[in-house]
């Protein structure tokens, strides 16, 4: 219990439990090995539902493989799956969730898209409103400036 606790802060975790930048890529690496094994073996593992489908139309067209590989790839999608592993296997599930990003893409564009010509519309009116200003200052300090004179003697006609 005396060890937990140092000057009224709470150690949380030990030092071997830091994560230095140098063994984040080594075990991101041995994870990104174990992917790319899965997935010689066909079985699939990700998030991005494009890349998995693309990946296993691949698959579809060179599946020449025989029964004890087919075999052996079940049990380990199943071993996978009982680990808690989302094994991604079916391509019409693949299909709908590309489809469904595809689209969430294409609104989110879309919606940039009005947003930035929402933003140029108003930028182009106070720009034309600031000029309208000046213009209208420009045109009110002449007028003062001609019924100074006017008053003055200087200027005779104004029409």
């Amino acid at each position: 219990m005396g060890d937990k606790y140092y000057f009224s802060r709470i150690q949380l975790f030990d030092s071997d439990e830091i994560v230095m930048p140098s063994l984040k890529r080594k075990i991101d690496r041995k994870k990104k090995k174990k992917l790319d094994k899965l997935e010689q073996n066909g079985i699939l593992i990700g998030k991005d539902a494009t890349k998995l489908l693309r990946k296993a139309k691949l698959l579809e067209l060179k599946n020449d493989e025989d029964s004890s590989q087919t075999l052996r790839r079940k049990w380990s999608i199943a071993m996978l799956r009982a680990q808690g592993v989302k094994v991604k296997d079916d391509i019409s599930l693949l299909k709908k969730s590309a489809n469904k990003v595809r689209k969430i893409k294409a609104k989110r564009r879309d919606k940039w898209r009005e947003r930035k010509e929402q933003v140029q519309q108003k930028q182009e009116d106070r720009q034309a409103r600031r000029e309208a200003n000046i213009q209208q200052r420009k045109k009110q300090r002449l007028a003062k400036k001609l019924r100074k004179a006017k008053h003055r003697g200087r200027v005779f006609n104004l029409d």
